[in-house]
């Protein structure tokens, strides 16, 4: 067990960097409804083959998925996801696919590169103000999907087209994320599974930090609802702050 142990964790610097990105990412989700996988991927990747890292990072998301499920369950908007969710669905086989054919050093900077361009457009303020439509609803599903099997991380072109939809609240946007990345990571898992890239070290490495994730999970949801609701632009900003730094030292590793 030892041995096997050392295996998976060669450091004690590694187990806490890993638990401890998981606890930030968790709680940064549970609050804003996205994030957790554009902070764990980048931090991951220094780690674990970018294989590995798709598989660890979906599968705890989704596990804090369903622990979110039950408190927003009465306010998802199931014609938008009905909308928004199928066209993703298709991008994460293709995502998975070109996954398999890049090079992990590439894989890295590509993920560092998205978390980094997403946050500086966000902080930035800004907006996408094109058409809406079935197509533009399309390629944002697609895009997304392809993000979540070639990194992990398939919420910056949905996060980027939602923001500016019209009448959507932090509140309704935090749902939507929560249920788009149950059928997405679900999908994933699946696409992961019948590859045969799920095995018993990933699952070691989930089950190592799921228990980190479920706390910080928790955590996050209460800080949305009790205490830091009416201060949801301040704690996006420190978010988008923190993908930021992150993205940048872990591009020049």
């Amino acid at each position: 067990m030892a041995e096997y142990w050392a295996q998976l964790y060669p450091s004690t610097t590694m187990l806490a960097v890993m638990l401890l990105s998981t606890a930030v990412g968790a709680t940064m989700r549970a609050f804003s409804g996205f994030g957790s996988g554009l902070l764990l991927a980048p931090v991951f990747n220094l780690y674990l083959s970018p294989a590995d890292v798709v598989v660890v990072v979906v599968a705890i998301n989704l596990l804090g998925t369903f622990q979110m499920l039950p408190a927003i369950w009465k306010e998802i908007d199931w014609s938008l996801v009905f909308r928004m969710v199928p066209p993703a669905l298709v991008g994460v086989p293709l995502g998975w696919l070109l996954l398999n054919v890049l090079d992990p050093i590439v894989v890295r900077r590509l993920v560092c590169l998205v978390v980094i361009l997403l946050a500086l457009l966000l902080l930035s303020g800004w907006v996408y103000r094109g058409a809406r439509g079935r197509v533009q609803d399309s390629v944002a599903g697609v895009s997304s999907g392809i993000l979540t099997g070639v990194a992990g991380i398939g919420g910056p072109p949905f996060i980027l087209y939602m923001l500016s939809a019209p009448n959507y609240t932090p509140s309704s946007f935090r749902t939507f994320f929560t249920v788009y990345f149950a059928f997405a990571q679900s999908f994933a898992l699946t696409v992961l599974f019948l590859d045969g890239a799920m095995g018993l070290k990933q699952l070691a490495y989930v089950g190592t930090l799921f228990p980190v994730y479920v706390v910080a999970t928790a955590l996050g949801s209460y800080l949305f609802v009790r205490a830091l609701k009416r201060r949801a632009h301040q704690i996006k900003r420190i978010s988008l702050l923190l993908l930021l730094a992150i993205g940048i030292i872990v591009l020049f590793l």
